[in-house]
């Protein structure tokens, strides 16, 4: 057996990376029913294949993740594989065309910490922007900075900004999360010289991203520098992240636990609650309110 990188994978096959040849691999039937995940590699993953043919492999053995990004899966409550062995996300956001819920950042923002991933927020299509909305846009970048993320605003479309972001992706692996339509590939095929991703325009019916990627794979922006890049997401449903665990993801919660008057406080409906009193203060409402509907989706 040969030890590899999995640079793509799709369905039940996945491409495989051993120096500079690239092998189709099939997965060994006993991750295919692993209860844990519907997908059983993801692109990432280090791996053991032995060889078949030229140009074709099997994966033997998934080596030991150093770490994973996940998310429910809707069709069968599994959880399913994002990304592996990953240094930070950087989670593509906008205000318009389409119009992201922030609730869905938030989700993007915890599940990274719970995966112990750095997320790095990047506000794209700033060119799209009117003044009122540079003002709202500029609010929103305030407070998320504030509660100690890094934040940068940019339009991939017109490289603004782009040296920003090549920066921050020197000698890491990257895992690009986004809403269908939010400029992904654009921005990637701006980051690296290797990339060629498909750019479709915000359907006119609907107002949102229309998804042209729906797989994930590794790109190289140089040798040391790889992105991930994967479908866009719908909707995210948490993976693995118990209802008790959700406000420990909040970082500008945690400066606060110990002054509450209970040591097992929700920061929801007890009293003598600091979180709550920190509202408007340290504390953002619309990231509180946040926290709230994500609590409230576990009932």
């Amino acid at each position: 057996m040969i030890e590899g990188l999995v640079v793509k994978s799709y369905g039940k096959l996945c491409n495989v990376k051993v120096n500079n040849f690239i092998y189709k691999c099939e997965v060994r039937g006993k991750y295919k029913l692993s209860n844990k995940f519907s997908n059983p590699v993801v692109s990432g993953d280090k791996v053991e294949i032995s060889i078949t043919d030229k140009n074709n492999g099997v994966v033997e053995n998934i080596l030991e993740r150093k770490n994973y990004f996940a998310k429910e899966s809707i069709r069968d409550k599994k959880g399913h594989l994002i990304g592996s062995n990953i240094d930070q996300t950087l989670i593509i956001f906008s205000i318009k065309n389409p119009y992201t819920k922030l609730i869905f950042l938030d989700k993007c923002l915890l599940s990274s910490i719970f995966f112990d991933i750095k997320p790095i927020i990047v506000f794209n299509k700033v060119d799209l922007l009117n003044d009122d909305e540079i003002i709202k846009l500029d609010k929103i970048s305030f407070e998320y900075k504030k509660a100690g993320f890094d934040v940068i605003s940019i339009s991939a479309k017109y490289q603004i900004r782009l040296d920003d972001i090549k920066s921050k992706l020197i000698d890491k692996r990257t895992l690009i999360l986004g809403n269908s339509g939010v400029g992904k590939s654009t921005l990637i095929n701006q980051l690296s010289p290797y990339s060629q991703q498909r750019i479709s325009d915000i359907s006119q019916k609907t107002g949102k991203g229309k998804q042209t990627t729906t797989f994930s794979e590794i790109i190289k922006i140089n040798k040391n520098s790889l992105i991930i890049d994967t479908p866009g997401f719908k909707d995210f449903n948490l993976y693995l992240i118990d209802k008790s665990d959700v406000k420990y993801q909040y970082p500008e919660f945690n400066k606060f636990f110990d002054r509450c008057k209970f040591s097992n406080c929700s920061h929801i409906n007890e009293p003598g609650c600091a979180v709550k009193k920190q509202i408007g203060n340290n504390i953002w409402e619309k990231r509180y309110n946040n926290y709230l509907g994500i609590i409230e989706g576990y009932s």
